[in-house]
């Protein structure tokens, strides 16, 4: 890089930036939830910033839009209680970004995920979430979209009990790489699992959410006696059926999950904080489904069975 480019750069970078009334771009990287991670930052930046987000695309395998899944129009009528009445994202189809080119901020020079992490670092260690959090205010605003909304209602007009099965093979990769404590365990059976459930007082039908393998799983668990239920469309993009299963986990009775799982924690947070519902599991600790009493803010299995979390 010469001295004129190298120039430039740190100018940019420590260059105040003019929010006000500009559009802010993101990126939203990882998983749905991890994406969901992003966003709770960038509605945070736009509510301090006054500034109006650019629609950010969501997808696993291919991209789709934020209003691909969920009701944008709802979004902003329940964001806008919290930002002075005004539509916090812009539509991409209502956007004109030649028109608006010099009022669009990137977000390269800001890291959303440590955005997020630093927030959450602070709440773990104080055991505390702010009643007036942005997360909060954004989990209250999604809605999916009618469609996708109608399959919910579908799944969940039943007493029934939710449990997230992880064998997927990103999460057996990031599970051999995980050191964790003596007692917690990552890579668990399906054989162990349903062993764990079987000692379980499991309230109504079992459903059971899992990035791939449904039918194989399915049979598994009918092999013990337990006939489960489960959602995937394969027509739907990935992160379409994920965020269906997300909404149907948060309406279940009881939810089991693990506290390394982003996914989890999210629904154990919507389901203790939106919709009031505080029982939520872990079975990753000691061989055992355990309640977790942190609301889905600690990852440790430890604590999120031993640190209580306040909303204050």
């Amino acid at each position: 890089m010469n001295i004129q480019n190298w120039t430039r750069k740190i100018i940019w970078r420590f260059t105040p930036v003019n929010y006000k009334d500009n559009y802010l771009k993101v990126y939203l990287k990882g998983g749905l939830c991890n994406k969901l991670h992003y966003l709770f930052s960038a509605c945070d930046i736009a509510l301090k910033k006054e500034c109006t987000l650019i629609e950010p695309f969501f997808g696993w395998k291919e991209k789709i839009l934020f209003s691909d899944i969920y009701d944008i129009d709802f979004f902003n009528e329940i964001m806008s209680k919290y930002n002075n009445g005004k539509q916090i994202m812009i539509s991409m189809d209502k956007f004109n970004s030649r028109a608006n080119t010099k009022k669009i901020i990137n977000y390269h020079h800001i890291n959303l995920r440590q955005y997020s992490e630093n927030e959450l670092k602070v709440e773990r260690l104080n055991f505390t979430i702010n009643k007036n959090s942005t997360k909060l205010k954004v989990l209250e605003a999604l809605k999916l979209k009618p469609e996708f909304d109608h399959l919910v209602k579908e799944n969940t007009s039943d007493i029934f009990t939710a449990i997230q099965v992880r064998t997927e093979p990103d999460w057996i990769e990031y599970a051999n790489n995980k050191v964790v404590g003596k007692k917690e365990i990552l890579l668990i059976s399906l054989d162990k699992l349903i062993k764990m459930i079987s000692n379980f007082d499991i309230v109504g039908n079992l459903f059971f959410t899992s990035g791939d393998n449904h039918k194989e799983i399915s049979k598994t668990f009918q092999k013990s006696g337990i006939t489960p239920f489960y959602f995937y469309n394969s027509n739907y993009e990935y992160e379409i059926n994920a965020a269906i299963n997300f909404e149907i986990c948060c309406k279940a009775h009881f939810f089991i999950g693990l506290s390394r799982s982003s996914y989890s924690n999210l629904i154990s947070l919507k389901r203790a904080t939106i919709l009031e519902n505080d029982n939520s599991f872990i079975y990753n600790l000691n061989d055992e489904i355990i309640r977790r009493i942190d609301k889905g803010l600690q990852p440790v299995a430890l604590d999120s069975v031993t640190k209580k979390t306040i909303i204050s």
